[in-house]
């Protein structure tokens, strides 16, 4: 694996980029399958859903297997590419969750699994909600998976035993989630505490379904 020095978010998408099979290769061992189905439960048949940070297409594959239309949108170009090998039939995008290239409305759902992780600033963070409610239908839903904030430390760069490499991580409390899903037009319906699937202990991740107003 490449030894990249680690500073933020340009730094960990570098690291992505140069480390794409080792990563998709580890990330493959654990899918969010109880998060994928209740996401799911929210949403119409045959969805159309957004996939923000969709990495290697781990869940593409799911959200294929189980009727539903992704897209995917990512800023690690060699993801991306292991992503569309794995999945052909899915559209994948290299873009920012500041600045989502699809049209206002287009989606059903928005799935946000370990999105936010990255972004160096909570003005980013409320920015990549906002667009998220963007390109959501009227009552459409949106799911947020971050990792909780759970001392003083709002960031980190750290290495960690999936990666086996340093990467920039932001950590949320529960109360500013719940803010910034507010502040983006989506109501809150219901939220659930994981603990980490690689069985790291020092991680533990909050998951949040809010749903757009009707009138926006």
């Amino acid at each position: 694996m490449a030894n990249i020095e680690i500073k933020g978010l340009d730094d960990t998408v570098e690291w992505y980029d140069q480390n794409a099979e080792e990563y998709a290769k580890n990330q493959g061992k654990h899918i969010p399958l109880e998060a994928i189905e209740w996401f799911l439960k929210a949403l119409p048949e045959n969805p159309d859903i957004l996939e923000a940070g969709c990495g290697p297409g781990r869940e593409s594959a799911v959200f294929l297997e189980k009727g539903a239309k992704p897209v995917g949108v990512d800023l690690s170009e060699g993801l991306l590419n292991i992503a569309q090998e794995k999945n052909p039939s899915v559209e994948y995008i290299k873009g920012s969750f500041l600045d989502v290239p699809l049209p206002d409305g287009t989606f059903d759902g928005v799935w946000a699994h370990a999105s936010l992780v990255h972004l160096e600033s909570l003005e980013d963070a409320q920015k990549a909600l906002n667009e998220f409610s963007r390109v959501l239908k009227p009552e459409g839903v949106l799911f947020v998976g971050v990792k909780l904030q759970v001392g003083d430390q709002e960031t980190e760069v750290i290495a960690d035993s999936l990666s086996k490499h340093e990467r920039f991580f932001r950590y949320y409390s529960e109360d500013t989630v719940d803010k910034f899903i507010t502040s983006s037009g989506l109501t809150l319906i219901d939220t659930h505490h994981s603990e980490d699937k690689y069985g790291r202990s020092e991680v533990k991740w909050g998951w949040f379904l809010a749903r757009k107003d009707s009138q926006l």
